[in-house]
């Protein structure tokens, strides 16, 4: 009895985040790729990579693709280590919610930004906001935080380029409170 829990418990986690797509005509293989995909792809920029301050939240990254892709292929472990049996929506759940702690913690090591030019009420000023995404909990990208860079003409060279140091130091105010959302939603990473 228990062996047939065990290898039906392991089917389900090889296959529970395929059934969904076994309707719309995807095979196993192509699931497995996109799979992959997902876990080899962060897009992170060069100078990223290298910057010290990211390397705990990239050992972090990687310690977390490596706990997907073993319960991805291999048995789904609980809290304590033991086999535990799954529905299909519950691993679907846990899957999902793997991908979305991992997208979160790629916005934390490099965060995506966009800077706005807005009007004041009476249209006499421009000002620049800088504004950073966050992964919502159903895994939609979403514009969560905003930082107020001031007065457009006082930020922007003739060129119609900004400050690089009025952006560099907006983008690591946004990083700061994407870094405080991700602990208090995940908790503190351990070193």
């Amino acid at each position: 009895m228990i062996s047939i829990l065990t290898i039906s418990t392991v089917l389900m986690a090889k296959y529970a985040f395929f059934f969904p797509f076994a309707a719309m005509g995807e095979s196993q293989d192509d699931h497995d790729k996109k799979t992959e995909d997902f876990l080899n792809f962060d897009g992170f920029q060069a100078e990223t990579i290298r910057d010290v301050e990211n390397s705990l939240f990239l050992k972090e990254l990687q310690r977390l693709k490596d706990v997907y892709r073993e319960n991805y292929y291999g048995e789904i472990k609980g809290s304590s280590n033991t086999m535990t049996i799954y529905t299909i929506n519950q691993l679907n759940r846990l899957f999902k919610i793997s991908r979305i702690q991992i997208s979160r913690l790629r916005q934390l090591i490099q965060p995506d930004t966009i800077v706005s030019v807005n009007k004041s009420s009476n249209n006499e000023h421009k000002y620049s906001v800088m504004r950073g995404y966050w992964i919502d909990d159903s895994g939609k990208k979403v514009l969560k935080f905003s930082l107020s860079l001031g007065n457009t003409s006082n930020l922007m060279f003739k060129n119609g380029k900004y400050d690089h140091k009025t952006i560099k130091n907006a983008e690591n105010e946004i990083k700061a409170k994407i870094k405080d959302l991700y602990i208090d939603t995940y908790g503190m990473i351990a070193g």
